[in-house]
C-alpha cells in the first residue's frame, strides 16, 4: 500500500493528530519551562498520564479514557468474543508431566 502524504498546507487532512498536537502545545509546551531533557521527558510523562487516565475526554461522553475503558470492559469483556463458555469448561488432563 503506497504512502498517503499530507499535503503542505492542509493539516485538516490529518484532523486526529492536528487536534493532539494543538492539545499538547496548548496544555504543556506553551505553560512549562524546560530546565533540561529529564525535565520534559518527566513532564511529558506527567502530561500523558494525566490526557490518558484522569481528564475528561469529550469523545468519550465526558468520561476518562479510563472510565470509558471499564464501561467498554464491564459490557463486552476485555476481548469481545473470548469470554469462556457459561457451565462446565472441558480442559485437558493438567496431571501429566512434561517431563520426566
Amino acid at each position: 500500500m503506497p504512502w498517503h502524504y499530507i499535503d503542505p498546507g492542509k493539516p485538516q487532512q490529518n484532523a486526529f493528530i492536528e487536534s493532539f498536537n494543538g492539545s499538547l502545545r496548548d496544555e504543556l509546551l506553551n505553560e512549562e519551562i524546560f530546565d533540561s531533557l529529564d525535565d520534559a521527558r518527566r513532564k511529558l510523562a506527567l502530561w500523558r498520564y494525566d490526557d490518558n487516565t484522569v481528564r475528561p475526554h469529550s469523545s468519550l461522553e465526558n468520561q476518562t479514557p479510563l472510565q470509558a475503558r471499564r464501561v467498554l470492559e464491564q459490557s463486552e469483556g476485555s476481548a469481545p468474543g473470548a469470554r469462556a463458555p457459561d457451565g462446565e469448561a472441558e480442559y485437558p488432563d493438567l496431571t501429566c508431566r512434561l517431563s520426566s
